[in-house]
């Protein structure tokens, strides 16, 4: 960072979320850390891909963007859900539909905006950028209400999921490979409700793709 991003980063009061130095999104150290490494963490019911683990300097660049509206951490975050989306897809060429998981009421009313949706369409865009054919389409909506699933072990997720979600539209998710999408993996609870919920309706997604997964010792 050179002298003079710094000096305006300074007397705007933007900071680095992971060390706290003056940053419009990320120093070059902490985005150095989260480097996407995508891999398979989940198998079933479909192959779930995350590009890191949820803790250090992702989760708090995850909770700055999600949580406290640091919109500018968006591009370097979609980097890893668009490598997580590589993983999950291989070598195919053909073209794929990225399917977010829905959103609560509750959700887009205490963030401002469907952050998930965001988050597909900005990967969806960087894939667009190296000649991927890739669009993102809401196939999903909430079916039923469900409470907060934090603090919630998984077995209580997933019955607090079960049914929760049903397709909302069909269009775009035929002839494409279709990928379910989520920012963050903990038990895999609502992405395997996504699966389920596309599969009743005759699609089967290929996988599923997020930024980071939680590691089973801080559930």
């Amino acid at each position: 960072m050179d002298l003079a991003t710094a000096a305006v980063d300074l007397l705007l009061g933007a900071s680095c979320p992971g060390c706290g130095r003056p940053s419009r999104a990320m120093c070059a150290a902490c985005s150095a850390a989260v480097t996407p490494r995508p891999a398979v963490v989940r198998t079933s019911p479909v192959e779930v891909a995350a590009s890191g683990e949820h803790t250090g300097v992702l989760r708090l660049a995850i909770v700055a963007w999600k949580e406290e509206g640091r919109t500018s951490l968006l591009r370097p975050l979609a980097h890893l859900l668009a490598a997580s989306v590589v993983e999950v897809v291989g070598d195919t060429s053909g073209p794929i539909v990225l399917v977010p998981v829905p959103t609560s009421r509750r959700s887009r009313l205490a963030r401002g905006a469907d952050v998930v949706d965001q988050l597909a369409r900005a990967a969806a865009g960087l894939l667009r950028d190296v000649g991927a054919d890739v669009i993102v389409r809401q196939g999903l909506r909430v079916a039923r209400r469900t409470v907060d699933q934090s603090g919630l072990g998984a077995r209580d997720r997933a019955r607090n999921l079960a049914g929760a979600f049903a397709l909302r539209s069909a269009v775009g998710l035929a002839d494409r490979d279709i990928v379910v999408v989520d920012d963050i993996v903990t038990t895999g609870a609502t992405l395997r409700e996504a699966a389920r919920a596309l599969r009743v309706a005759g699609h089967h997604p290929i996988g599923a793709a997020t930024m980071a997964h939680r590691p089973r010792e801080t559930r």
